[in-house]
């Protein structure tokens, strides 16, 4: 072990303690997929000002730490994305990590330890193959779900048990009838032909000596199940299939394995079909009594077939698809005996009931996120989605539960055959569980109103992808919904890995010349519309998520390995725009999507944005050369950062020469020369102004379609027109997003003026693209935490940060929180007369600096702000 001095030694920090230690995994698995985790932990502290300057890490096979590896003493002041010290760890293998770190009192005592338990990391453990049901191969329409199984004895009581298990489909596996876990539609979606996900479960308590039985059912999903418009068919493969491996310890130091073979048997039961789009039907009359235990007469069903080993098979490193929350709705029969159901919210999930009737009685569920003008479900916006929940009962009460599906929606209708009652009712709330870490809130409850609805809209549409609507036959991945929305999704909930997960797929999608796919992962979208020019399969500002979601992960988390993981992508990405420059420098040769949904463009044509969408390219081709250059910079790659940054200064130019004029004339041209550092310094306070006067001219309307509004805000602050900002912000006129509150939003929709003013909507007009539940527009809430409660990174984690407030727009009092990698920082304001109160609470390890709002001056001379709690008055005038 080596220490810097002999004084460090001696002396040490008994206020601060090392806490909250982790991997890369966020999983909540049994097992870290990671041969070599990166480990992260925080301080906790009562005392202010606390800064780490180095730590040392023990790895043990062992919690004796008696023969530990040690890292030695390493200078650092962040407390992210460290490397492991000791070997690799090999398949199963168990260590126990501690750390300790040096502030400037001396050393902290060790942290409690943590355990890590590698999964299987190599292709040659797996002994177990997927089994199909063979009648079940070659479906080219909506079937019933198979269900497959295996029984086993086991001579001893287990001491240790790991399941590792995934499907060709999505499954739902027990043990002794029992669920292996709560976790939903896994193994989520992925580019399967490259990349499947399994998952490791602790099963010891589900097992007992004697007869046990493993079970699943599996069901179409991503996998073969409808894919977009074209309601696309077996897009991976013509037959589900499960893949489980099941590794039990027992008492007397014996193992016994289980795994899919051809031992297993398959056949069907009260699941005639589930699909994402279409919904579930369940007959509780056909399903098999017991089938999930011990003791179940199965020899009439199939004896399974098996498939090859899949490719790319790894552990799911990110949070699992699960039942995130009950909401208690409101009922009300009509007229004609349906039962109409109000959530309340516009949500991702399905109805929980119970019903009773005798036996062959039906209850149908459908779902829709509005009604139309007769107050009935509106359901001709779902296109080919059929969203639609069909049980048929066995005779008494039932309760009644989707298998395999999940609807976008904040109504619903219930449709029952006569002599069926039916009781409670609860919307059940689906999402990829991430951990919330944002909060905003301000004294204009609209503004309150408008950031509930984008933390639900990515809640809702954070559905083992990042999607872009929850509810029609689309669901996709597109790659500039989340290339708009990243910063906001980063702050809001820990997106870490869930994102990381999907930009590993964006690598993997990605065409040879380095193009990004619109959607990830990639699915056939057929034929777009004619265009004047040629497509290049991609577009600008959609391909670039693979620069920006890369960028807004390293800023708000501060993972350098990360940053480095997808470095090729960016590169490949960047590499590619620039190929597709003309001899003017700049990108005018391709059809593009441009500012999308601008607000004036044609609503059957919404790339005919107001904003030339040539310029658009080429602005984003100069902003992801920049955040590329800074990438290289943070990684050592000292020539490849600055060649980018001279192709982000060659591009700029060009942009600026061409459409320097053009680009003044609208909020997303002014907006992305600002921002993207296409306009000249000089010009800077020039153009800032015209941004400025289209707001005002346009009465604070907004004038951005999907490209344009992330930086529509950021822009106006940042040249000092913080009023206009506001305006923009609290406009109720349609365009405007506290239009959207006012007409009752309760997610973010997909068009400005998805309802009209008078409450109705416009289905002819907006054709049938019309979601309630789209994200992009809630990057707004990056603003709201960044400027209107001034707390932003200023190095990437957070381990520096700006505590910059902007009052205005009437609000007399904000407040933000994020969690960061350290702890969680805050800042709260509030004004009452002349006076300005701000409230800071830093954590340990990071330091802050005060910048005071135009206009107002600290009683105190305020700069660097350490950590702890901070408590600053601030008054009007001179």
């Amino acid at each position: 072990m080596t220490t810097s001095s002999f004084e460090a030694l001696r002396t040490t920090d008994a206020t601060t303690t090392v806490t909250g230690l982790c991997t890369a995994d966020d999983s909540g698995l049994a097992a870290t997929p990671y041969a070599q985790p990166r480990l992260s932990w925080s301080l906790v502290s009562d005392r202010p000002g606390v800064l780490q300057h180095a730590y040392e890490i023990q790895v043990c096979a062992d919690q004796s730490f008696g023969e530990a590896v040690s890292s030695g003493e390493v200078g650092s002041h962040v407390v992210t994305d460290h490397p492991w010290p000791g070997e690799a760890l090999r398949s199963r293998a168990v260590r126990h990590w501690r750390v300790r770190v040096r502030t400037d009192l001396g050393w902290t005592p060790w942290s409690e330890p943590a355990r890590v338990e590698a999964a299987l990391l190599d292709p040659t453990d797996w002994t177990a193959r997927p089994v199909h049901v063979p009648s079940d191969r070659g479906r080219t329409s909506p079937g019933p779900v198979p269900l497959l199984r295996r029984e086993f004895d086991l001579p001893a009581e287990p001491v240790s048990a790991r399941l590792y298990v995934t499907s060709l489909g999505v499954h739902r596996t027990a043990v002794n009838g029992r669920p292996v876990s709560d976790d939903l539609l896994e193994p989520g979606w992925t580019s399967y032909s490259n990349r499947l996900l399994y998952a490791t479960y602790d099963v010891t308590g589900l097992l007992t000596p004697g007869r046990n039985a493993v079970s699943a059912a599996v069901g179409d999903g991503w996998y073969r199940g409808h894919l977009t418009w074209h309601k696309n068919r077996n897009v991976y493969g013509d037959t589900s299939a499960l893949l489980a491996q099941l590794e039990v310890t027992l008492a007397d130091g014996s193992t016994v394995k289980v795994v899919t073979d051809d031992q297993w048997r398959g056949g069907y039961g009260g699941l005639p079909a589930a699909d994402l789009y279409d919904g579930c039907e369940r007959d509780l009359r056909h399903e098999p009594d017991g089938w999930r235990m011990p003791g179940f007469d199965d020899r009439g069903w199939e004896r399974a077939a098996t498939l090859p080993l899949p490719s790319g098979l790894a552990q799911r490193a990110h949070p699992a698809v699960r039942a995130l929350q009950t909401i208690q709705p409101e009922q009300r029969t009509l007229p004609d005996g349906t039962i109409a159901v109000d959530a309340g919210e516009n949500i991702t999930g399905w109805l929980r009931l119970r019903a009773n009737g005798p036996a062959g009685s039906t209850v149908t569920i459908r779902h829709a996120e509005v009604l139309d003008d007769d107050g009935r479900l509106l359901t001709s916006i779902l296109r080919g989605a059929r969203a639609t929940d069909q049980y048929t009962l066995a005779g008494g009460t039932a309760e009644l539960e989707p298998e395999f599906t999940f609807h976008g929606f904040r109504y619903a209708e219930i449709d029952t055959s006569p002599g069926v009652t039916i009781g409670q009712t609860e919307v059940v709330v689906v999402a990829s569980d991430l951990r919330r870490i944002g909060d905003f809130h301000c004294s204009d409850e609209r503004v309150n109103t408008l950031y509930d609805n984008v933390v639900r809209s990515q809640r809702g549409n954070f559905l083992a992808v990042p999607t872009d609507c929850p509810q029609r036959d689309e669901r996709l991945g597109w790659t500039g919904d989340i290339m708009a929305f990243a910063p906001t999704a980063c702050a809001t909930f820990d997106s870490r890995s869930f994102l990381d997960s999907w930009l590993t797929d964006l690598g993997i999608e990605q065409r040879p010349d380095g193009a990004v796919p619109l959607v990830i992962p990639d699915v056939d979208l057929g034929e777009l519309p004619p265009m004047d020019l040629p497509f290049a399969g991609t577009a600008a500002g959609w391909g670039d998520a693979a620069t920006v979601v890369p960028a807004a992960l390293f800023d708000a988390y501060g993972w350098r390995s990360l940053l480095g993981h997808h470095y090729a992508a960016m590169r490949a990405w960047v590499d590619f725009t620039a190929g597709r420059l003309d001899e003017d420098g700049t990108w005018s040769g391709n059809a593009q999507l441009g500012d999308w949904l601008d607000p004036a463009a044609p609503p059957e044509d919404p790339a005919r944005a107001t904003t030339d969408s040539a310029y658009v390219a080429t602005a984003f081709v100069a902003h992801s050369a920049r955040l590329l250059a800074d990438a290289a910079r943070e990684l050592g790659h000292t020539d490849d950062a600055d060649r980018y940054a001279a192709l982000h200064r060659r591009t700029a130019e060009a942009a600026w020469r061409k459409w320097g004029h053009h680009a003044r004339t609208t909020q997303t041209g002014c907006a992305l020369a600002l921002e993207f550092g296409i306009t000249p310094a000089t010009e800077r306070p020039a153009v800032g102004e015209a941004l400025a006067a289209l707001v005002r001219a346009n009465s604070g309307r907004i004038a951005t379609g999907f490209l344009g509004t992330p930086f529509v805000l950021p822009a106006l602050t940042s040249t000092g027109h913080t009023a206009e900002a506001y305006q923009l912000l609290l406009n109720t006129e349609c365009p405007g997003w506290l239009y959207q509150v006012e007409r009752g939003a309760t997610t973010m929709w997909e068009r400005w003026d998805a309802i009209r003013p008078d409450g109705t909507i416009d289905t002819e007009k907006a054709g049938t693209m019309l979601s309630f539940n789209h994200y992009a527009y809630g990057a707004v809430a990056a603003w709201l935490y960044q400027s209107v409660a001034g707390l932003r990174p200023t190095t990437p984690g957070y381990h520096t940060l700006e505590v910059a407030p902007r009052p205005g727009g009437g609000l007399t009092s904000a407040a933000a929180s994020v969690t960061t990698p350290y702890g969680t920082a805050s800042v709260a304001w509030s004004i009452s007369g002349t006076t300005l109160t701000v409230g800071v609470s830093l954590p340990p390890g990071t330091t802050g600096r005060f910048r005071a709002p135009e206009g107002w001056r600290c009683t105190t001379n305020v700069g660097r702000l350490g950590s702890g709690d901070h408590h600053l008055v601030l008054h009007s005038g001179s």
